[in-house]
């Protein structure tokens, strides 16, 4: 799984889209509170699974303003806020098109990036990875965040707390 370092990733199970949410929130009052400009959060799962409803939360984490939908067809939304959000869906970009979309100055930032369908991008060295995944109850998730690079574990370390 990216962003797992060997330090080993945190796995958690929601049962509701707002369980989803209140876990994005909690990274997201970690971020603010580190004032993590910069961060990356990749996010991975099959279609549905949630990625969006965790970004929802993440949002209102950071005191992002702004009502968070999926940016399938915009490509980046920006959420301004203490701690600005960029929400990025790569799920329709091709690998070769990563250059003309300018990301670089997006991750590069004042804020913090959320990355849908990141698999396709290559990633900076610190960064979280979020993968959500189904469970046989039809709302339940798996959700697994890891953390690559030295300021991403310290915060992986803070919400496993």
């Amino acid at each position: 799984m990216p962003g797992d370092t060997g330090a080993g990733s945190l796995v958690l199970h929601t049962r509701t889209p707002d369980e989803t949410r209140a876990l994005g929130e909690a990274l997201g009052r970690l971020l603010l509170a580190h004032k993590a400009r910069g961060e990356v959060v990749a996010l991975t799962g099959p279609l549905g699974a949630g990625k969006t409803c965790f970004v929802q939360g993440l949002a209102r984490g950071l005191g992002a303003g702004g009502y968070v939908r999926s940016p399938t067809f915009i490509l980046v939304h920006h959420y301004p806020g203490p701690l600005p959000l960029y929400h990025v869906d790569l799920y329709r970009i091709a690998a070769s098109d990563l250059d003309s979309l300018g990301l670089e100055e997006i991750v590069d930032g004042d804020g913090v990036t959320a990355i849908e369908w990141a698999g396709t991008l290559p990633l900076p060295a610190d960064y979280l990875s979020v993968a959500l995944g189904f469970e046989t109850d039809e709302n339940a998730r798996t959700v697994r965040i890891g953390a690559a690079g030295e300021r991403s574990r310290r915060i992986l370390d803070e919400l496993r707390a």
